[in-house]
């Protein structure tokens, strides 16, 4: 395949999003009003994604609700959940510290429930498994796919400007924006097809707009008066930010 993508590469992108579709990553809520969150969270998508009293230690992420300050017991379970690498965040009146959870991962829990914020605190506390839950959970969706745009955008400028890359950057900065338009498309509910021909036609837009885009920008900054690793990050990052924004924008 040309510009240094290989069809193994490929693959493994499709591999990618089809396992967000067989997802059964769940949010697991706890604590007064959790089921009022969780009714909340599961707006029209699929209420199996977020459980009531569910195993925190097998959640994607465990979300816990407080009335007060946290008595031995929850911190007991803060800290079970923390010590098994889960994802927790907390909402408690004020959103003062609590043992066991990040300073940003606490909320303040008022008399309405901080919904969107929940939504941007899973995004950011759990990376990995965000992309499953917005595609069963679309009041996720927003905050889901910022971040995945803004970060897939950071990362690339920081390999454009970096002279450790060894070989072309291009193949790179491609593949980064490609899975960045595949997990758009698969975080917001877009079907996935099973079969090879199928597969390759769902992977073949988005790395030939990534190619062509990276194409454009490469020439962009080769042309630029002043060169540099800035100059090459700020192409890099805007380019890659514009083609994740375009995607947005589409149904």
């Amino acid at each position: 395949m040309p510009f240094g993508i290989g069809p193994g590469q490929v693959i493994a992108l499709v591999r990618e999003t089809r396992a967000i579709e067989a997802s059964s990553a769940y949010v697991a809520v706890s604590g007064p009003r959790a089921g009022e969150l969780a009714t909340a969270l599961a707006e029209g998508g699929n209420p199996a994604a977020v459980v009531v009293d569910a195993d925190p230690l097998a959640a994607a992420v465990a979300v816990r609700l407080l009335d007060g300050y946290p008595s031995p017991a929850d911190n007991e379970i803060h800290r079970r959940i923390a010590r098994a690498g889960v994802p927790l965040i907390v909402l408690r009146p004020g959103g003062e510290l609590v043992p066991y959870a990040l300073p940003e991962d606490v909320l303040d829990l008022g008399p309405e429930l901080p919904v969107s914020a929940v939504g941007t605190a899973i995004a950011r506390a759990a990376p990995d498994a965000s992309a499953r839950l917005a595609a069963r959970l679309p009041v996720l969706q927003p905050a889901v796919t910022r971040r995945l745009v803004t970060m897939t955008s950071i990362l690339n400028a920081l390999l454009a400007a970096s002279n450790k890359t060894t070989g072309p950057q291009l193949p790179l900065l491609a593949l980064a924006q490609s899975r960045m338009l595949l997990l758009l498309g698969a975080t917001r509910g877009g079907p996935l097809p099973h079969d090879p021909q199928g597969l390759a036609m769902a992977a073949g837009p988005p790395v030939a707009a990534s190619v062509g885009l990276g194409l454009a920008a490469r020439t962009l900054v080769r042309r630029a008066p002043v060169q540099g690793r800035l100059v090459r990050g700020a192409v890099a990052y805007a380019a890659t930010r514009a083609l994740g924004e375009a995607r947005l924008r589409l149904p």
